[in-house]
């Protein structure tokens, strides 16, 4: 896994400024087996000193993940020898083939009689070597230059290989081939030290936008941040680590997006720079100390870590401070020294606490017999009934209880209920009646007025 434990139980806040929209490639805290390789197949390396290496094969994972296997693989490159195996067998073929085209210059000339010059048997004899010589050195450089190709293949597997073998397809294998920058070239490709690394910049492509080296410059330098559960020591160490994936990364100079003023993006942070962006990265108040006994920039990120360090002690020493004496604080509230509530009282009143008033029960006998709320005032200051029981007189302003039936029958509300509609339907029968004899005196009104 690529997490440390400078790195674990982090979260993207602790250790970056505000919030980004677009992650970079390789952040502070790497994502938590987002795709974890399912297969973990071991393949083991022989190195020319006869030492065996064993290195995990790469199928997915994430970005650091993949710069890392890569990493892996440029270290195995180093331990082999395989790119100056390739360098001394393309000088020797390139050597053996001037030697030939000397020789050919030589035997090419014509004789006084303006034929061509017939070669002796000394001279085709050497001629004939040298081609030989031309074709071996060949053949050793080719087969030089494979076995990189062949080591990659190896150390790829599942769908990383299937994307390498197609690269490595279109690359050698047809009439045209196009570039890293997207320019199309006409003619086969020959293996080379250098077309090798644009197979492999094609394949970081696959995984990798092509600015992914300029993302990483600006995470690293404008938007880390030192965590504040992370020892100074393991934070500078893994800024060194994100500083050196920069040169693994792809850079959009070598892409189709580049123009004239464009620059190389994958070149790695100076001493002097990383260790101004990892002071810059630290709070405010380390700057400030380490300001007051330096008057220059730092010269390295391992000249800084001492004086970084020296500064933590003593913030710690502080923050330590700081809290016994809040403990200390909250000890002595308890004896009301440290009491809130205190400061609102008048300075030149008391200090000692004020007791609460103790709160009497209320009661009322003549609404407990009679009915009523009892416990909401004594029976001295009952306004509801007199001192015989009867009940006194709703005060001026007062609704009394005729809109509230079920109060005449003592809370009964399903007879309240009945009794009211009884006496509505009542109510309704006498006005029928009442319309029926004032209709009565009308038709007999208008039929005397006919009649005369």
């Amino acid at each position: 896994m690529s997490s440390t434990k400078s790195t674990e139980s982090l979260k993207d806040s602790e250790c970056e400024k505000g919030q980004l929209a677009i992650r970079p490639p390789i952040s502070y805290v790497p994502p938590t087996d987002l795709h974890s390789s399912m297969e973990s197949e071991t393949i083991k390396v022989k190195l020319p000193d006869g030492t065996t290496v064993s290195v995990k094969a790469f199928s997915s994972g994430n970005n650091e993940d993949y710069i890392l296997h890569w990493a892996a693989i440029f270290r195995l490159f180093d331990q082999k020898g395989l790119k100056s195996d390739v360098e001394v067998r393309a000088k020797l073929a390139r050597d053996q083939m001037g030697v030939l085209e000397t020789i050919q210059k030589s035997l090419g000339g014509s004789s006084a009689t303006g034929k061509k010059k017939t070669p002796t048997e000394a001279e085709q004899l050497e001629l004939e070597g040298t081609e030989k010589l031309v074709s071996e050195a060949k053949a050793e450089f080719v087969k030089a230059v494979q076995k990189p190709f062949d080591l990659i293949r190896q150390l790829l597997i599942g769908e990383a290989r299937t994307q390498w073998d197609k690269i490595v397809k279109e690359m050698f294998d047809r009439d045209t081939w196009t570039g890293v920058n997207g320019k199309t070239h006409n003619g086969p490709r020959v293996r080379t030290w250098k077309s090798l690394t644009d197979c492999i910049e094609l394949h970081k492509l696959t995984v990798l936008p092509a600015d992914a080296a300029e993302k990483q410059r600006f995470y690293v330098q404008q938007v880390v941040r030192k965590p504040q559960r992370v020892t100074i020591r393991q934070y500078m160490s893994r800024m060194g680590v994100l500083n050196d994936y920069i040169a693994h990364l792809p850079s959009i100079f070598y892409s189709s997006k580049a123009v004239a003023s464009t620059v190389k993006g994958n070149v790695i942070f100076g001493d002097g720079e990383l260790a101004s962006i990892i002071l810059a990265s630290t709070p405010q108040t380390w700057q400030n100390q380490y300001n007051l006994t330096h008057s220059t920039v730092p010269e390295s990120p391992r000249a800084l870590l001492p004086d970084l360090e020296n500064i933590e002690r003593v913030m710690n020493e502080r923050y330590a401070e700081k809290q016994k004496a809040k403990g200390k604080s909250k000890e002595a509230k308890p004896d009301g020294g440290a009491n809130p509530s205190s400061k609102k009282r008048s300075s030149g009143g008391s200090s000692e606490r004020v007791p609460k008033k103790v709160r009497s029960e209320k009661f009322c006998q003549r609404c407990k017999t009679h009915g009523g709320p009892h416990l909401t005032h004594n029976t001295s200051d009952c306004r509801k009934y007199d001192k015989d029981g009867k009940p006194l007189g709703t005060a001026p302003g007062k609704s009394s209880n005729a809109g509230k039936p079920h109060k005449k029958f003592g809370g009964d509300k399903q007879l309240a209920y009945m009794t009211a509609m009884f006496e509505s339907i009542q109510k309704g029968l006498k006005k029928q009646k009442k319309g029926k004899k004032r209709k009565k005196r009308y038709d007999s009104s208008s039929s005397d007025s006919d009649s005369e």
